[in-house]
């Protein structure tokens, strides 16, 4: 498996990678594991340290569709984590009860890490 981390020089070697997202619980393309999250894409798999996330929170988006017998509703639900690069990042969840439990594991993982949304100031 070929592992990107987000952060360079950041994440365990490549044979400590593999083992964590072996043993990982898998949420669709997210997994859990014990000193990484981890994205499934098409080319790899990306990886991010519990120790470099400083905020995370759940984001809610609505589609709307029109369809041929009127309006259909979409949400989409993405996991967003600032990071101690300065950067957010953005990657998609199921459902929001998958993403309870990503916060949920990342507040277990980091304790320090603070959960929810705040507006930048102006």
């Amino acid at each position: 498996m070929k592992f990107k981390p987000e952060i360079p020089d950041t994440a365990p070697p490549a044979e400590v990678l593999e083992q964590d997202y072996a043993q990982a619980p898998a949420l669709d393309k997210v997994r859990l594991g014990e000193q990484c999250i981890f994205l499934r894409k098409f080319s790899g798999v990306d990886c991010l340290a519990y120790c470099q996330i400083l905020r995370a929170w759940l984001r809610q988006e609505e589609v709307k569709a029109k369809l041929c017998c009127g309006t259909a509703n979409f949400d989409q639900f993405f996991l967003v984590m600032a990071c101690a690069d300065g950067r957010e990042r953005r990657w998609h969840i199921p459902g929001k009860a998958e993403g309870q439990q990503c916060l949920d594991h990342i507040t277990a993982k980091n304790p320090d890490v603070k959960i929810g949304y705040v507006k930048p100031e102006k």
